[in-house]
């Protein structure tokens, strides 16, 4: 148990910095310091980790493709091809609440780390028009963005979920949706409740022509899903291609000066850092050792076995930021309790997933949550307070689930 208060001094030190507004960056890189003091790291072993940790080629990568996505932002509003994008889906659809919704849920089907930032430049465009609040923003960003979490199958996480409990993928599919439909209607219920109304009139007439201003505007989007999902292609290199087919096609509109302004201004080097801070504490908290004794010492306690699915795979999601880590570390532990008489319990492995859904939803080593705050400049505070009450409704809506049909 005492590597449990450990990691639980960790989490406390991270809320109440948090509260204090001070800099998510600064906040986890203090935070990685502490952990590796509590878990006996000298200094010499944690300045290794942390050049590891920058030169980590995952790192390298997604700092790249976070780079890429906000040049692509760039590029995509002097260009007008957000305003397009915009204008058309304004033009098409009565409630901007509905566009709100569609644009990350949309996105959202790219599996990529941090990928709530792709869809952020286009809920931010919608927002901006609306007086949207900076939380209101990126809450509608980052809680579309997950909806198919429970469900899409080329998530690493619903794969290994399978594996682990050897079973199909469809399966899971059939058992989790009704989760997804709570987490669709969850959202909807937010965005009625807390945004105001605001529709337009469509102008039959000008069907045609918004539909082809559509395209216009999304196909950069449809290119990298065709590239991603079609295809294959690596994500860094498909928004390499988009961002470059871009610049051919608006040649005239792009110069150099301007493209030299787009990198000096719209890429955030804080994200950067956060990024970094973000896997040197993945790495710190890999090297200490203090997440594997998490099932171990939660399965000692002998509470309820539904408190048990859900609450391993959450602390381990809460610390790293993972939904494959804290199915990967908790799921094998939580088998004895999902096999009964020799068959697996999709439902109580499902209460499980929620467990680990809800954990990385409020991580803050959750690049998606982190990402998207720093892109609205959002308070923290504010988003918690939005998260909290959906994510309980959604966790009791999967142990509702469990009840009624085991």
């Amino acid at each position: 148990m005492t590597e449990i208060i450990k990691l639980l001094v960790v989490i406390a030190v991270i809320i109440f910095l948090i509260r204090k507004k001070w800099n998510l960056g600064y906040i986890i890189l203090l935070s990685t310091l502490l952990l590796g003091l509590l878990f006996e790291s000298n200094p010499k072993e944690i300045g290794i980790n942390f050049v590891r940790a920058i030169m980590d080629p995952v790192t390298i990568r997604l700092t790249g493709i976070i780079v890429l996505v906000y040049i692509l932002g760039g590029v995509l509003r002097r260009v007008g091809s957000l305003r397009d994008l915009v204008d058309s889906l304004r033009g098409l659809v009565k409630d901007y609440r509905l566009i709100l919704a569609f644009i990350p849920a949309l996105l959202g089907l790219i599996p990529m780390p941090a990928g709530a930032i792709f869809s952020a430049p286009m809920v931010k465009e919608v927002g901006d028009r609306v007086v949207l609040t900076p939380e209101e923003g990126a809450f509608a960003n980052y809680w579309f963005r997950h909806i198919w979490e429970f469900v899409w199958p080329l998530f690493p996480g619903i794969i290994l979920f399978a594996g682990i409990l050897k079973v199909e993928i469809q399966e899971v599919i059939l058992v989790q949706f009704p989760l997804t439909i709570a987490t669709v209607i969850v959202g909807f219920i937010w965005e009625y409740k807390n945004l105001r109304k605001d529709t337009t009139l469509i102008n039959k007439k000008d069907i045609l022509f918004n539909l082809k201003k559509l395209f216009f505007g999304i196909w950069p989007i449809l290119l990298i899903i065709i590239l991603v999902l079609g295809t294959k292609t690596d994500l860094l290199f498909s928004f390499a291609i988009v961002i470059l087919s871009l610049i051919f096609l608006n040649i005239n509109k792009l110069n150099l000066n301007m493209l030299r302004e787009i990198i000096r201004n719209d890429v955030d080097l804080n994200v950067v850092i956060l990024i970094i801070s973000i896997m040197f504490f993945k790495r710190m908290l890999q090297v200490s050792g203090g997440v594997e004794i998490i099932p171990e010492a939660f399965a000692k306690l002998g509470i309820h076995p539904f408190i048990v699915l859900f609450i391993i795979p959450f602390f381990i999601a809460t610390m790293t930021g993972l939904g494959t880590a804290a199915l990967g570390i908790g799921l094998p532990v939580l088998l004895p309790i999902i096999i009964v008489q020799g068959e697996t319990n999709l439902y109580y492995a499902m209460l499980a997933f929620t467990g680990s859904f809800s954990g990385v939803m409020i991580s803050p080593m959750h690049l998606c949550l982190v990402v998207t705050k720093n892109y609205f400049k959002a308070d923290m505070v504010k988003i918690y307070k939005m998260l909290f009450l959906s994510l309980i409704i959604i966790s009791l809506s999967a142990l509702v689930l469990v009840i009624v049909r085991t």
